[in-house]
């Protein structure tokens, strides 16, 4: 079993494939789609692996291949939007992440700073506007 990767529209989208021998030919069958690569940056999410169980996949060696696939400026966009909108989410149902204090001068500066770091801890540039987990 491996990871492969299809793009369509412009976007890609991962499945969990496996190489199967029919008559003298291997040909791949799919056995679970994943989901768009954006989704998978920090690996393959907990509804899909229940979808999968039956298949008995080494999901430790999906990730590594998944975290080796090289993410476009905007695929990673697109992550970080998805985030931000669980962030506001949180906000407006009244989950404060700093309890009632305020913000302080300087801390969404300080934020993005580390924020910053953080990503470049995480992902290393392989071309131009390409990135891929380190």
């Amino acid at each position: 079993m491996f990871v492969r990767f299809k793009k369509v529209g412009g976007r890609r989208y991962a499945y969990l494939v496996e190489g199967v021998r029919e008559g003298g030919r291997v040909r791949q069958r799919t056995l679970c789609y994943l989901g768009p690569l954006w989704k998978l940056v920090s690996g393959a999410p907990d509804d899909v692996r229940k979808k999968a169980e039956w298949f008995h996949v080494d999901w430790k060696k999906a990730n590594d291949e998944i975290r080796q696939i090289p993410l476009t400026f905007d695929e990673l966009s697109e992550a970080r939007r998805a985030q931000y909108a669980l962030a506001i989410r949180m906000r407006r149902e009244g989950v404060r992440t700093q309890g009632d204090l305020p913000r302080a001068k300087g801390e969404l500066s300080a934020l993005s700073t580390l924020a910053q770091a953080k990503f470049r801890e995480m992902f290393e540039e392989v071309g131009e506007g390409a990135y891929r987990m380190r």
